[in-house]
């Protein structure tokens, strides 16, 4: 594994720990990919372990296209085709991610699209909800339709069960990830307030959208996101970070 590989898997461990401290971890449950730089596949976080536990680059698995497994100690998840449909349809995302956070995965049960309560909606133009018949992806027909509903946005709710998300980088994919769900406990508890709301007209949202889904406010939530775990790190004296 060269520097560059083994730079970019520390990052994805870190955006692993980031994920479950702003509430994406479910047990051992959830995982992050990587595209593998030199095209043989995709770096996936091996099973057993939570996102919280994700430590660096030896918690990652080389999985080429067809989920045969070519570097690294560990299991493969079985959502393994979640994340190769995705890679293949879409050369313009780097990471996906397949989690079980919570509001979101309540928001996914849902026929009622994310309301915009809060400006954390608006970091997104739609967000789609694909509806299947089976529990875990575990087929290649399945993670096409998933990446199918994906189309060319960034997240999809997985029908009572959960979400896909993804981005160009791993800070993008963090950032979307923690957006989302901030948008979707926002929808939960304004919905759950029953107050009378105004809502903005598509035309603002989309102009609320093109003003902070912009590179730099990425960069900025990153590093702050990253200090913050280093800070819950220093606090627990481990590397492995658990919300409390």
């Amino acid at each position: 594994m060269n520097q560059a590989l083994t730079q970019a898997l520390t990052r994805l461990a870190c955006a692993s720990r980031i994920l479950e401290l702003e509430g994406h971890g479910d047990m051992s449950l959830g995982h992050l990919s990587l595209r593998d730089p030199e095209g043989r596949g995709f770096w996936l976080k091996r099973n057993r372990i939570g996102l919280g536990e994700v430590t660096g680059p030896q918690d990652f698995i080389l999985l080429d296209f067809d989920g045969r497994q070519l570097a690294g100690d560990g299991g493969r998840h079985s959502e393994w085709p979640i994340h190769s449909q995705i890679l293949l349809r879409r050369p313009d995302v780097a990471v996906v991610a397949h989690t079980h956070a919570f509001y979101t995965s309540v928001c996914s049960a849902s026929s009622e699209p994310l309301l915009p309560f809060t400006l954390d909606t608006d970091y997104f133009q739609i967000v789609p909800r694909h509806i299947d018949q089976v529990a875990l992806v575990t087929q290649r027909e399945e993670g096409d339709a998933l990446a199918a509903a994906l189309g060319e946005g960034f997240a999809v709710l997985m029908a009572n069960h959960g979400v896909t998300f993804c981005g160009t980088s791993i800070e993008h994919a963090t950032c979307i990830g923690v957006f989302l769900e901030k948008a979707a406990k926002a929808h939960v508890v304004g919905r759950s307030a029953g107050f009378d709301h105004t809502m903005p007209e598509p035309a603002t949202r989309a102009r609320r959208h093109g003003q902070i889904m912009s590179p730099v406010h990425v960069e900025h939530s990153w590093n702050y996101f990253s200090r913050k775990l280093e800070w819950v790190i220093a606090r627990n004296g481990s590397p492995k970070v658990f919300v409390t």
